[in-house]
């Protein structure tokens, strides 16, 4: 056996795994959340009707959405948006679930997303969900809301319908966990703890009362589908449902009809 080869080859190895560890600790969170920040100045280009939001908190972060208010309103969909990008264009598909469904909606950008402000961490974004809710009860007088989160807003939705009431919760492309979603970040990081955002949807799904519906697409490659039914096989009660889109990917659900009928059947 050649040990100087040996010795070589486990100083590169381990000299990778400290350059990962050290790239986690430096990165990690600009790759978990890819949302830029917007002035506070930003004039939004769309082409339909809306009303700005803001919302102070009680650690001084400021939180910045939209409201879209249909003509004809069935009540208030609050929608927690992906990782990527900000109301930019979330607004637009905002927007789009307000026209296909007659539903008011509220949808915030997240601490460091366009016109938010505020230090992140989990938990500030599970307490911001609950500040908006009780806003869009307290304030803009809403009855109850539809929560509905998309990709890394279904964890912070799951969350919030586990604390508050709601008609429905709606959950498209959830995951169980972060680590879940990605194994090799937990494997290979040196101190667990550094993976300060955990996600865990499955520990708290089954303390929902309202009726959940998971929508999920069996060719996901971001969020796989196996996580969505895991999560569907820990909600503990009868009011629950998944919708297996066969083909669907991670961004293009509500192009597919067996989607488009189960949100009309939800919101009906």
């Amino acid at each position: 056996m050649n040990y100087t080869s040996l010795g070589i080859g486990l100083a590169i190895v381990f000299s990778l795994f400290l350059l990962y560890n050290l790239f986690f600790v430096l990165f990690y969170e600009n790759v978990l959340f890819q949302g830029d920040e917007l002035n506070e100045d930003h004039a939004f280009d769309f082409k339909f009707p809306y009303e700005e939001v803001l919302i102070d908190t009680e650690d001084k972060a400021q939180l910045h959405g939209l409201l879209l208010k249909s003509d004809s309103s069935k009540g208030l969909i609050l929608y927690f948006h992906g990782n990527r990008g900000n109301l930019e264009r979330w607004g637009q598909i905002a927007n789009d679930i307000r026209n296909g469904y007659n539903y008011d909606v509220l949808v915030m950008d997240y601490r460091g997303y366009g016109k938010s402000r505020g230090d992140r961490s989990e938990q500030a974004l599970y307490q911001d969900a609950t500040v908006v809710y009780d806003y869009a009860i307290q304030q803009l007088g809403y009855d109850q809301v539809v929560i509905h989160g998309r990709s890394l807003g279904t964890a912070i939705a799951t969350h919030l319908a586990a604390n508050r009431e709601a008609a429905h919760l709606i959950l498209e492309t959830p995951m169980t966990n972060i680590r879940a979603v990605i194994p090799v970040l937990d494997f290979l990081l040196f101190k667990k703890t550094w993976l300060r955002y955990e996600f865990n949807s499955l520990s708290r799904i089954d303390a929902i009362s309202c009726p959940i519906t998971i929508l999920h697409g069996t060719d996901d490659r971001i969020v796989p589908y196996d996580l969505g039914y895991q999560l569907y096989l820990g909600i503990d009660q009868p009011n629950k449902k998944i919708i297996t889109i066969n083909q669907g990917k991670h961004n293009n659900l509500d192009t597919f009809e067996i989607y488009q009928q189960a949100m009309e059947r939800i919101l009906k």
